[in-house]
């Protein structure tokens, strides 16, 4: 059974970006039919930085799961085992022209001057709020986001994606499986679409999976997360259209008005913000520009997601409040369900450590002195461990484990006091903003913060003692699964 996750706009979008790598290190259950994540981005901004990072999270997984697809045996704990998929392509935009305005959207031009409806549209929306292009979505305009997102789902507008999904969701329901289908919709409360589009898609999902013929809402199980604030920053200064994060604290409380008096028909409810914001050094008004760094808040919300995974539908509806001991530290001992999530997150970060900074390194000795490096003679011989498949293989893995101590060490720096790795040991910010990654072996056994001290070595000097492994164990997935397992037993 599926879980669709719709992100709406870029928050939704980092979020997802959190959930593909927590779903890498075994966060969601794997006991339940709701592993397969199916994901659907909303934006209008396409291309902006948040979708493209959340893009490039999703393809170093799916590389990485693919390589290692049908040879990992039931023991086998955790790592890349959650399916995780972009539903039809993955997004939905909501114009055929991406340089569309609101004017252009509702004729405004048709409507003779003076007439009724042209002089309501003067009232409601300023002269630069019609004609500015929305090709970079909403521009932090709820108010234009919810008139364009109802206009456009009421004519059945660039619907294509929208409807498969629903008719999958119906599908799911008349299935027979023992678990219900689950729809999560993420997003801010303090944007532009994330903010429309948030109780615009909600309103819909319950009213097309309600309406007869279909009748189905029953068997689904309906929940979301708003963001609250949680970063600023400063905006250019120029008198445009656009974002101001001075006025997001006001529109989360006329939002969140909105939400008391009109009601929201899901089953859960997660609201996720911070006391202090974090600054984002960067203002972009949209496009591949708009790309702030991913934040801790982030992470709570992957497990708002996981809480909503693992718990039935209630009765009545739920609003789920998180808290930390101190507003000026993230520790481990604020994360929900710790000691498995911190488990799960640690071996994760060793295992990614190890394979960039120790095992690349011990292989590319061994393709020119074999003999020298003892533990590859369990896995490979002197033929097998020049082949290119196998390196293909190796650099798929590779490929995620960067991304994910990338991902790591962005929430400890621009994390406001996040305290769980040290992430330095791993990594360091160039002056151009790009992460360095260090390939320090040395540092295995400073990850993480109160370590077990153990040493890079200890874990190859496992790998050596292994004997008798299976042809299907062998080779660089083979060698994967025994690192991963070695490191679950033994940090």
């Amino acid at each position: 059974m599926s879980t669709y996750i719709i992100a709406i706009g870029g928050t939704g979008a980092k979020v997802v970006e959190t959930v593909v790598h927590l779903a890498a290190a075994g966060i969601y259950p794997q006991d339940l039919e709701t592993e397969d994540l199916q994901i659907l981005f909303v934006d209008q901004d396409r291309g902006n930085g948040h979708t493209t990072a959340a893009d490039r999270a999703l393809n170093s997984y799916r590389k990485c799961s693919e390589t290692i697809k049908g040879r990992i045996n039931e023991e086998y704990p955790w790592w890349m085992k959650t399916k995780v998929e972009q539903f039809q392509g993955g997004g939905w935009s909501l114009f055929n022209e991406p340089s569309e305005s609101l004017k252009d959207a509702f004729r405004y031009e048709d409507y003779r001057e003076n007439s009724t409806i042209r002089n309501l549209f003067d009232v409601l929306y300023t002269k630069e709020e019609r004609e500015i292009s929305l090709k970079d979505g909403f521009v932090g305009r709820p108010a234009i986001g919810s008139a364009i997102m109802t206009k456009m789902t009421q004519e059945q507008v660039n619907r294509d994606n929208w409807t498969a999904l629903i008719d999958e969701i119906e599908a799911d329901c008349r299935g027979g499986g023992t678990s219900r289908p689950k729809i999560f919709l993420c997003g801010s409360i303090f944007g532009g679409m994330g903010a429309s589009g948030f109780p615009t898609l909600g309103r819909l999902i319950v009213q097309e999976l309600g309406e007869e013929g279909r009748n189905v809402l029953n068997d689904v199980k309906l929940g979301g997360l708003l963001m609250l604030p949680y970063f600023q920053f400063k905006s250019s200064g120029e008198k445009q259209v656009q974002a101001r994060s001075e006025e997001f604290i006001l529109r989360t409380e006329a939002a969140l008005r909105y939400y008391e008096t009109q009601g929201l028909k899901f089953d859960t409810v997660y609201l996720l913000g911070t006391p202090s914001l974090t600054m984002v050094n960067k203002f972009s008004t949209g496009g591949g520009d708009q790309r702030n760094p991913p934040l801790f808040l982030e992470l709570y919300g992957g497990l708002a997601l996981r809480d909503f995974l693992l718990k039935d539908k209630p009765q009545q509806r739920n609003v789920v409040l998180l808290n930390r001991q101190s507003s000026r530290a993230v520790t481990w001992e604020d994360i929900p369900e710790r000691n498995e999530v911190k488990a799960k997150l640690v071996n994760a970060a060793h295992f990614a450590h190890a394979w960039i900074s120790a095992i690349d390194e011990d292989l590319k000795y061994a393709r020119q002195k074999f003999r020298d490096v003892r533990w590859a003679k369990n896995f490979f011989n002197s033929d097998q461990i020049q082949r290119e498949e196998y390196v293909d293989e190796f650099n798929a893995i590779s490929g995620w484990c960067e991304e994910y101590l990338k991902w790591l060490f962005s929430l400890h720096h621009y994390g406001n006091g996040v305290n769980w790795f040290n992430a330095t040991a791993f990594a360091s910010l160039e002056k151009n903003e790009e992460i360095r990654l260090k390939r320090d072996r040395n540092e295995f056994s400073n990850l993480v913060k109160s370590g077990s001290g153990k040493q890079i070595n200890d874990i190859l000097k496992q790998l050596r003692k292994t004997n008798n492994i299976e042809a299907e164990n062998k080779g660089t997935v083979g060698l994967a699964k025994a690192l991963y397992l070695n490191i679950c037993q033994n940090i």
